[in-house]
């Protein structure tokens, strides 16, 4: 096997630890790719980067996680878990009903959904952008998803239905319906799981087919592009999917009171910000913070916490917001859909750019998050935009997971990454060392070759 960082052509890599292809001029990403497993940052994971719709890098490593077997190579084949990277996916799906006409962002949700606001008055107010911009007041619900909630989509939407805003994190938009210059700015606070169950029996009332979430994005998106991608993942292709395994070093540091260590190492997986530690700390000990009771909110019968993100029932259940099983290259293809005004590979999905575009449309100010404790700027459409510190400050569009997940694209390059990981680090999705450097290394060859 030729060595990932000594290619200077197009061709294929194979190999006990790397498997793909990779064209020239893209060796760098080859190479930040090989260190993860070099360092022990990854057992299996794999990168794709598209640029201008084409594949440039295509990338596994490593092996998957069985578990009660043996370990078997984390190939193309592999799927995945990638927790709220699903966020992309379900964003594109809201994106496309704005680009037939069945939705505009300046809708109210009970335009559509008559019961959504329960009898409450600030909920009758929630617009679509707001829920997709994390600013509906919902993040959080009054108990804990059982079995019913969780499969049975009319519960789930009575159970939705019920639910209060946490009225401090909700603010009307302006009358004179000038959402993008609002000062201050509205208060936010991440929907990890809620926004999918409310954006999914949206699409399950406007569609006129009346589908689930999952089933309009395999119909309408997944199957005329044929991606590895699915929100609810069907029986047959579990023997495909990798298991996750969580670092524990932060948390067990945190747990233990200890704050200071984590930031100390010189290892970026474990330098966190203050707001990571805080967030953490939230979320491990503060059972009536936001984070925790965000993120702890799913209680399936028979199934431990610690067990969730492996079991069956998670994969079996319409979660939009945090249950996708799917590659890196279905990411990537997606991330490339958007960056190519809504066609890929001769295949046109959107009718035209013009709704994606209102989709990434930004607001000037942010608020900080009451999630993530961290200002976030997310499009009318549900994605956020971030900006990079390089010499460009080059923007990239997308989102990421729990552990490590990413998926973005930097509108200006025409390039569109997705890098996931079945070894779950310990930062927000946005501060994974490594899925940022991969971007990195993608956007300074892109530029090299442009």
């Amino acid at each position: 096997m030729e060595s990932v960082r000594n290619m200077t052509n197009p061709g294929h890599v194979d190999g006990d630890t790397i498997r793909g292809n990779i064209a020239a001029g893209y060796e760098e990403v080859g190479a930040v790719f090989r260190g993860f497993f070099e360092r022990n940052w990854d057992t299996g994971s794999a990168v794709s980067v598209y640029v201008g719709g084409t594949p440039v890098v295509r990338l596994t490593g490593g092996s998957r996680i069985v578990p009660g077997g043996d370990a078997a190579p984390y190939d193309d084949r592999v799927i995945q878990l990638v927790a709220s990277t699903t966020k992309f996916v379900e964003s594109l799906c809201v994106m496309l009903l704005v680009d037939r006409g069945l939705v505009r962002y300046d809708d109210r949700v009970v335009d559509h959904w008559p019961g959504f606001a329960g009898g409450h008055a600030g909920k009758e107010r929630v617009t679509i952008r707001q829920l997709m911009m994390h600013r509906a007041g919902l993040p959080v619900f009054d108990r804990k998803l059982g079995d019913e909630e969780m499969f049975d989509l009319d519960a789930r939407a009575r159970f939705l239905e019920r639910q209060a805003q946490v009225p401090e994190l909700f603010q009307p938009e302006p009358a004179n319906g000038d959402w993008k210059t609002q000062r201050p700015a509205p208060p936010q606070a991440y929907h990890a799981v809620s926004r999918g169950l409310y954006s999914s029996e949206l699409v399950r009332r406007v569609d006129p087919q009346h589908r689930r979430m999952g089933l309009f994005f395999r119909d309408e998106i997944a199957e005329p592009l044929g991606l590895d991608f699915w929100i609810s993942l069907p029986d047959e292709m579990a023997s495909r999917i990798s298991a996750t395994r969580a670092d524990p070093t932060v948390m067990m540091r945190l747990m233990a009171g200890d704050v200071a260590s984590p930031t100390a190492s010189g290892d970026p997986r474990y330098a966190l910000f203050d707001y990571e530690i805080s967030f953490l700390q939230a979320l491990l000990t503060k059972p009536d913070s936001i984070p925790h009771r965000a993120l702890n909110c799913l209680a399936p019968s028979g199934v431990a916490p610690t067990e969730l993100a492996n079991h069956p029932k998670i994969r079996a259940c319409e979660l939009a917001s945090s249950s996708g099983f799917g590659s890196a290259d279905a990411l990537a293809r997606l991330a490339a859909l958007v960056a190519g005004g809504g066609s890929l590979g001769g295949v046109r999905v959107f009718s035209s750019a013009d709704a994606l575009r209102q989709g990434l449309e930004t607001e000037d100010t942010y608020a900080v998050d009451g999630m993530m404790l961290t200002p976030v700027a997310f499009t009318q459409g549900g994605l956020a935009r971030f900006v990079a510190t390089d010499a460009h400050g080059t923007v990239s569009i997308g989102w990421g997971g729990a552990g490590g997940q990413l998926v973005r694209f930097v509108p200006e390059l025409g390039l569109a990454i997705a890098y996931v990981t079945n070894t779950l680090g310990s930062r927000m999705a946005m501060n994974d060392p490594r899925g940022l450097a991969l971007l990195d290394a993608a956007v300074r060859c892109a530029r090299e070759l442009a």
